[in-house]
């Protein structure tokens, strides 16, 4: 197909694990025009949906500080963490639906949520007015985007799977990068109001591209049931395998990890300047706040692609230990630091971290689904994937608010308060990488050689 060679993969399992081929095998293009096309549909997906998640701390900064002051961190933290959520949870009832009926109903559908509830996200002024329109109607537009764009990416990759992965996810990352140094410029001279209407603008043009491209190839699973009593909920059955079981917490510690730094850095460093509002941004340091995440994210846009592209040739499971390894010692050692020392050295262990930190999580992010789909049948693959996301959201949900409730209570002031939070983070970067080496172990054994 498009001119690559076919290449044939067992699907079952067993033979996802062992690399033994089953009876019931299916070719894969590898690439070409139409797979790549899809690919490349699945960037955008990734950017339009986790450009605005990974860009969560410039958001979260300007809400918590100039539009609803009055509240509490853990208040604010509630916002984004049940956006965060809903974008995953819903998968448990999209990935049976791709499964049966393919992508492109879907993404249309994700559109409208996602487009429509930016624009009116222009004119919320009321703590409920954003937990309706960003938490709930984006949210699950976010998830009608990224969950059929990536399904239909395993469908058309097995053995470069995790560079074709790699390369969507780019588009999240790339996403975490233009929102905030697009949002920074405008919010002092056009006002949330408008600065909104042009992000959604640039979510519009995004999902015509998704949806042009974005195309199904294997044929739909017959047994699928759409009822609320099977499919369309998490199945359980799948963590009765310790390997999937224990993967599926894994992912929960990294997710549960990961949205406190995305989340929190601009305002730490709002507070570690003395800085008071995000809303002064003809202030070079409140400019400097939003610039980190980009920075971040920029950074995690080459840990995306090189992660996958590595995982393909040293084993998914290997790069993801590596991975969870270098966020571990990037929050516990640079952001810790500069946490607690009496007087930091200027920026640079923040940029340090930063740069350690986005690199190691964007791989983490690429890894992820790569992961799981080793663990399963191909045409299986969206059940699998929207069912450890169904466990992992509620990690999102109640990681951002924990962090802000750990702000408000550690009796300390400026950046000295957010330690604990930073340790919260620190020791889910623990528990997560414990899953993953066990995973390993549990399936291969301790020969490091073994590509897995």
């Amino acid at each position: 197909m498009d001119g690559m060679e076919h290449v044939k993969e067992s699907v079952s399992l067993e033979g996802s694990r062992d690399g033994t081929q089953s009876e019931d095998s299916i070719t894969y293009p590898e690439g070409g025009l139409t797979a790549w096309s899809v690919a490349f549909s699945a960037w955008c997906s990734m950017m339009a949906a986790f450009g605005i998640i990974n860009s969560m701390g410039v958001f979260q900064a300007y809400v918590s500080t100039t539009l609803l002051p009055s509240y509490s961190p853990d208040a604010i933290g509630w916002i984004f963490g049940i956006y965060v959520f809903v974008s995953y949870f819903c998968g448990v009832q999209i990935g049976p639906i791709f499964d049966a009926k393919g992508p492109t109903l879907l993404l249309v559908a994700g559109s409208v949520c996602m487009v429509g509830s930016t624009f009116a996200l222009a004119h919320c002024t009321k703590y409920w007015h954003f937990i309706i329109t960003l938490s709930l109607v984006n949210g699950i537009g976010s998830s009608l985007l990224f969950t059929p764009a990536m399904g239909a990416v395993a469908h058309w990759f097995h053995q470069r799977r995790g560079t074709a992965t790699g390369f969507a996810f780019i588009g999240g990352g790339l996403g975490g990068v233009i929102f905030p140094l697009l949002v920074q410029p405008l919010l002092p001279h056009v006002g949330w109001a408008w600065t909104m209407r042009i992000v959604a603008f640039v979510q519009l043009v995004l999902c015509i591209v998704i949806v042009t491209l974005c195309r199904g190839r294997l044929p739909p699973k017959s047994s699928i049931s759409l009822t609320p009593t099977r499919d369309m909920l998490p199945d359980l059955r799948m963590f009765l395998d310790p390997a999937m079981a224990v993967t599926s917490a894994g992912v929960f510690f990294v997710e549960w990890a990961y949205f406190v730094p995305i989340s929190y850095i601009p305002s730490y460093y709002l507070v570690r300047q003395g800085l008071a509002t995000a809303g002064s941004a003809t202030s070079s340091d409140a400019a400097f706040a939003y610039q980190l995440l980009a920075i971040l994210n920029g950074v995690s846009c080459i840990g995306r692609f090189s992660a996958g592209y590595i995982a393909d040739r040293a084993g998914r499971f290997n790069t993801m230990i590596i991975s969870n390894l270098l966020c571990l010692l990037a929050v516990a050692t640079f952001w810790m630091a500069d946490t607690l020392i009496a007087k930091p050295p200027g920026s640079t262990l923040l940029v340090a971290f930063v740069a350690v930190f986005g690199f190691a999580s964007g791989a983490n992010i690429t890894l992820i689904p790569i992961c799981v789909g080793q663990l399963c049948d191909t045409r299986d693959y969206g059940r699998y994937y929207a069912s450890a996301y169904s466990i992992t959201s509620f990690g999102c949900l109640t990681g951002i608010p924990i962090a802000g409730r750990l702000l408000a209570v550690t009796g300390e002031s400026g950046r000295r308060a957010f330690w604990g939070l930073v340790l919260f983070a620190a020791m889910s970067y623990v528990a997560a990488f414990l899953c993953f080496l066990w995973v390993r172990v549990y399936v291969k054994g301790w020969n490091l050689r073994v590509r897995w």
